[in-house]
């Protein structure tokens, strides 16, 4: 046994230097069962003061197939070799499902400085023994170092929402360009669904995250909507969103959950 481990040590190099590969061949059964499967993916690249820094985020949904499990982002770092960013519980996803998210920042200083990329990965989730993967059929997933949002399986996803001071709620929320004709639509509560509201959404052509700027639509064919709920008065308000395009209603309701406003502003 003795003289066999320096000969698998060398093995898993090579299968280390063949992730992207690998990830191919053993996807498709397991993708069919949706154990694991990208939600978003999120890239921005902002400079100020001579600095240079690229923001990630990664949220994947999971089947909770055991208390026990990895989740992780599967991505090819600038020399070629791929690496595993670990994924961290984010919340449920309804149906005995799981959110998981990771967020990574490329900088330019500091005692390990990173030089931005466009990004290639899947995601990938390790639970009882097993592996499963998301890598979009095959051709693995791609994001620029600019593009913003990147939705995957998703018509329309909130993005992020906060209180102002005057009591408005602000909503960002980002759908993916299926026509020109469209209509986004937030729907609100603040006594338990008893009653409810909604407001309009509007476009927008292009927004700042930082100090990062995101055309709308983008590259990745995601529009920016912004949608403003009047001088709310009840810290019990929730709301879901309505997507309506080429005859078809598409919602995000939070998993079925509706969504709370949070403050700060993501």
């Amino acid at each position: 046994m003795t003289n066999r481990i320096p000969l698998l040590s060398r093995w898993r190099a090579v299968v280390s230097l063949l992730a992207g590969f690998a990830v191919c061949l053993s996807a498709p059964a397991a993708r069919a069962a949706d154990e694991v499967r990208l939600l978003e993916a999120v890239s921005t690249q902002s400079s100020y003061h001579g600095q240079t820094w690229q923001d990630v985020t990664y949220l994947v949904v999971v089947k909770n197939l055991a208390y026990d499990k990895q989740v992780a982002i599967h991505h090819k770092q600038p020399d070629g070799t791929w690496a595993d960013l670990a994924l961290g519980y984010f919340g449920p996803a309804g149906d005995g499902a799981e959110l998981w998210k990771a967020t990574r920042q490329y900088q330019s200083w500091g005692t390990d400085p990173q030089p931005t990329r466009d990004l290639e990965f899947v995601a990938k989730y390790t639970v009882n023994g097993q592996t499963y993967w998301d890598n979009n059929g095959g051709a693995n997933y791609t994001l620029g170092r600019f593009d913003g949002p990147l939705l995957t399986r998703e018509n329309v996803l909130v993005a992020g929402s906060y209180w102002q001071a005057s009591g408005d709620v602000d909503i960002n929320i980002d759908v993916r360009n299926l026509a020109y004709a469209k209509s986004v639509t937030v729907v609100y509560s603040t006594d338990g669904w008893a009653t409810t509201n909604q407001v309009a959404a509007s476009f927008v052509p292009g927004y700042t995250v930082g100090y990062a700027y995101v055309s709308s639509p983008n590259v990745q064919g995601v529009e920016r909507w912004f949608a403003r709920i009047p001088a709310v008065t009840s810290g019990a308000l929730r709301y879901y969103v309505r997507y309506e395009v080429n005859g078809q209603t598409y919602w995000d309701s939070n998993f079925g959950y509706n969504y709370p406003p949070i403050y700060p502003p993501l």
